[in-house]
C-alpha cells in the first residue's frame, strides 16, 4: 500500500502503540476464521489505475444526467462517490446508480492487474493457513475485482469465500452485512473471527459483528483513525502478525 501526501501531511502527534506480540498470539490463537478487507491488507487496488481518477468518471457520468448537482464535487473515493448518489437517488429512477455501479465494478476489475501486493501479506495468508485458519474476504470492493487479483496471484484456492460489495450501498461496511454473511456461510461463531482490516469503517463493521479486529496501515496518521473508531489492537506492518503465529 502507498503512503499519500495526505497521510504525511496528518501524521503530526503520537503515534498509537503496536499490539505487543504476546497480543496478537491470543488473537490469533483464539480464531478459526481470519476475514480480510481487500483493498489495503491484501493489495494496494488502486497503486496503477488510480482512485481519483476513478471518482471522476463516476463524477462526469453523474454531471451528464443531472448537471447543476454539486453534491459529489470534490470527492476523490470512488466508494464515497457512488454512496452519495444513492443517498440523493435511492429510487434510481433514471438508472443513474446502476449504471456508476457497473462502471465501478468495471474500473475495480482493471485496476486489479496493476494492484500492488502489500507488504508480507502473502507470507502471512501462508502461515495462517499453515495454523489451519480458514481466510475470507469481505470487501467494500466489487467481488469481480476482488477474484480477479486473487486468481492473478495465483492465491485464489487461499480463500474460502469472498463477499464484495452489495447492490444496495446502505450494506457496505460500516454495516456489518459482509461479515456476518461470511460467519453464517462458513458455521463460525463471532467469538471465533478475527478481521484484519485498514479503515475506520473496518473496525465499527466488526465490532458490530461482534469479531475482534486488528487495524493495519503504514501511515501513523490511519493508524489514529482506527484507534479512533475504536481499533484496540494496531500493527504497521503485517510482518508482526507472521512473527507472532511462527513464534
Amino acid at each position: 500500500m502507498r503512503i499519500s501526501a495526505t497521510d504525511v501531511l496528518l501524521s503530526s502527534g503520537p503515534t498509537p502503540s503496536p499490539t505487543p506480540e504476546a497480543g496478537l498470539r491470543t488473537l490469533l490463537s483464539a480464531a478459526s476464521l481470519v476475514l480480510w478487507d481487500f483493498d489495503g491488507p491484501v493489495c494496494g487496488l488502486f497503486a496503477g489505475l488510480r482512485a481519483p481518477r476513478i471518482a471522476a468518471e463516476l463524477r462526469s457520468m453523474a454531471a451528464a444526467v443531472l448537471p447543476r448537482w454539486r453534491e459529489l464535487d470534490g470527492l476523490d473515493d470512488p466508494l464515497a462517490v457512488l454512496r452519495r448518489s444513492y443517498d440523493a437517488f435511492p429510487s434510481d429512477p433514471d438508472g443513474l446508480v446502476s449504471a456508476m455501479r457497473k462502471r465501478l465494478e468495471e474500473l475495480e476489475t482493471h485496476a486489479a492487474a496493476t494492484a500492488e501486493p502489500t507488504p508480507g501479506a502473502f507470507e502471512l495468508m501462508e502461515g495462517l493457513l499453515a495454523a489451519d485458519k480458514r481466510l475470507v474476504i469481505a470487501t467494500n470492493n466489487s467481488e469481480a475485482a476482488a477474484r480477479a487479483y486473487l486468481e492473478l496471484h495465483g492465491i485464489v484456492t487461499y480463500f474460502g469465500a469472498v463477499v464484495g460489495r452489495h447492490d444496495d450501498p446502505r450494506l457496505m461496511k460500516p454495516h456489518p452485512y459482509c461479515l456476518e454473511r461470511l460467519l453464517a456461510e462458513t458455521g463460525t461463531g463471532a467469538a471465533d473471527g478475527l478481521m484484519i482490516g485498514d479503515s475506520p469503517a473496518d473496525a465499527v463493521a466488526a465490532r458490530a459483528a461482534g469479531v475482534a479486529f486488528v487495524g493495519y496501515h503504514p501511515a501513523p496518521a490511519k493508524l489514529r483513525r482506527l484507534r479512533e473508531a475504536g481499533a484496540e489492537h494496531l500493527v504497521a506492518d503485517l510482518a508482526a502478525m507472521r512473527a507472532a503465529i511462527d513464534r
